[in-house]
């Protein structure tokens, strides 16, 4: 079981207030997945380029007006294996840390093709 959800055809959400980043597909390279995230979600100048200065962004969210954060995928990354468990792994946890009641939410799209495969790398774990 994981955080994330998971949909059939195209994630529709409120625009105006949900702010909406949409992922790419046939990403096959970790610091240009880094790179796309960064500035679909308008990270800050002080973004390290790293997993773990991505948590640490995917858990402010300060410079985003809307309070419901949706990132959303149309495929899993082409990256190596052991670089998407790592990026998976960033995801879970920054969406699981996120508390009812706090300023902003952070959902994570996939579409429903990829359930299984995610949930592989979570059962690994």
């Amino acid at each position: 079981m994981t955080p994330f959800t998971f949909v059939d055809g195209v994630a529709a959400y409120d625009t105006s207030k949900v702010f909406y980043a949409r992922l790419e597909p046939g990403i096959s390279d970790s610091d240009y997945l880094l790179r796309a995230i960064s500035a679909l979600l308008w990270f800050p100048g002080y973004f390290g380029m790293n997993w773990n200065a991505l948590y640490d962004c995917l858990r402010d969210f300060e410079w985003i007006p809307c309070t419901k954060v949706v990132l959303v995928h149309e495929a899993l990354p082409k990256i190596p294996e052991a670089e998407l468990k790592v990026y998976l792994e960033v995801l879970s946890d920054a969406v699981l840390d996120w508390r009812e009641g706090e300023e902003h939410s952070f959902e994570v799209v996939f579409p429903e093709s990829e359930r299984s495969d995610i949930e592989r790398f979570f059962a690994q774990a």
